[in-house]
């Protein structure tokens, strides 16, 4: 499994811990935390700016909100450069929807087999961060057999779905597309952000995804239907002839009603009705079991969702500006207790402590990291070699970024 760029550690938690930590000068110790502060809030600052930007795409595309004049159209490309931008801070890594959709069927971990249906999609993208593996217990055939499952549990999972424009539904497709999507209007764009979601369980996520029926269901609920309705239709096939012949009496066809004949008729009648109750209690069968899978696949949806459509953007945005917090804080504070180094060597600093303090394996983003630290002042680099600047000039490298980004001048 390849190593995530993904630090999964509260930005808090990160920063107290390396404020704990050794190899800082005093002075540089005291003011750690300021600088923290400071850089969290500039770099909050330039991710405000790209959630507006991020929310101004959306709208057009978001099925939930209503419609308005004026509105710009939809580009679905921009939306999807800067929305991909976005995972990429976040350190989302994209699946293959195909892989997940090259088979019809599917069983998830809750004992639901899903059927992805793909009426009304143009497109459907998977992006992940925080795999680990992990064994969960599965339960098969209501609840008296369990065994333990190997997978990979994501601690984050983010569904994009592009909806086929009204013009580009094909024939037929238009009224399942309708019941399928629950009123969401042709070319919007549907975004769900799930979590602690195994890797067996995203095609349940699908928006397509229907249960349907296994081969213990078949053999279940039709081999008592074959026994019990073989003798049933051998009874009714008996019984046609006499029906058919008291009708025909009855309407002076041929023949007449006899009490013999009438009772008779009245037997196989019970025959036909007998029948029919039982077909009826068949089909009250296969629809509880329907109704069961539904209500579980319905829980596994509800159970790891988090948000869903503008609501998701919220959410992401700040995930990812907490790992450029984490990235950046890091880098500095390790280049600045280990001295001079170059960008490999501080790469695998940082990977050393993340290792040691936090016990995680993480492909550190040294590139994003030394990106924000150079442009914002902090690293400075010489011949390949990056020199951390000290805390009190760290500070007033900030407040000048900050005072940048909100400047403002009384003519």
């Amino acid at each position: 499994m390849a190593r995530e760029s993904y630090i999964p550690v509260a930005k808090s938690e990160l920063i107290a811990a390396l404020g704990a930590g050794s190899g800082l000068a005093e002075k540089d110790r005291t003011r750690f935390l300021e600088v923290a502060k400071m850089l969290a809030a500039v770099i909050h600052y330039e991710a405000f700016e790209g959630l507006e930007r991020l929310k101004d795409l959306y709208a057009p595309l978001d099925p939930e909100a209503p419609a308005a004049a004026g509105r710009a159209l939809a580009d679905q490309a921009a939306f999807a450069t800067a929305f991909e931008a976005m995972l990429a801070r976040g350190n989302f890594v994209e699946i293959s929807a195909s892989a997940l959709l090259e088979t019809t069927d599917v069983d998830t971990l809750n004992d639901v087999r899903v059927r992805m249906k793909q009426d009304g999609i143009a497109a459907i993208r998977f992006f992940t961060r925080g795999g680990a593996p992990e064994k969960v217990t599965a339960r098969r055939f209501w609840g008296l057999v369990k065994r333990e499952v190997a997978t990979e549990i994501f601690d984050d999972v983010v569904v994009v779905v592009a909806l086929k424009s009204a013009d580009a539904l094909e024939k037929g497709e238009a009224r399942a597309f309708t019941r399928l999507r629950r009123g969401a209007r042709p070319g919007a764009v549907l975004i769900k952000h799930f979590g602690h979601v195994p890797r067996v369980d995203l095609p349940s996520l699908h928006p397509g995804a229907t249960p349907t029926m296994k081969t213990t269901d078949r053999v279940v609920l039709g081999v008592p239907a074959i026994a019990g309705g073989a003798p049933l239709l051998l009874q009714l096939a008996n019984a046609l002839p006499v029906i058919f012949a008291v009708i025909a009496a009855y309407f002076g066809v041929q023949g007449v009603v006899t009490n013999d004949a009438l009772q008779r008729a009245l037997a196989a009648l019970s025959g036909v009705v007998a029948l029919g109750a039982f077909l009826m209690r068949q089909r009250l069968k296969f629809d509880r079991q329907r109704l069961v899978y539904q209500r579980r696949l319905a829980e596994t949806v509800y159970f790891h969702t988090i948000a869903n459509n503008a609501g998701v953007l919220d959410g992401l945005v700040g995930a990812a500006e907490a790992q450029d917090v984490k990235e950046a804080i890091l880098a500095w504070r390790t280049l600045r207790a280990l001295g001079p180094r170059s960008k490999a060597d501080l790469d695998a600093a940082c990977e050393a402590t993340l290792r040691e303090t936090f016990a995680l394996d993480i492909d550190f983003e040294i590139g994003d990291a030394l990106g924000k630290l150079l442009r914002y002042g902090l690293v400075t680099e010489r011949d390949g070699v990056l020199t951390a600047v000290s805390a009190e000039e760290a500070l007033a490298a900030l407040d000048k970024a900050w005072d940048a980004a909100f400047a403002y001048a009384v003519a």
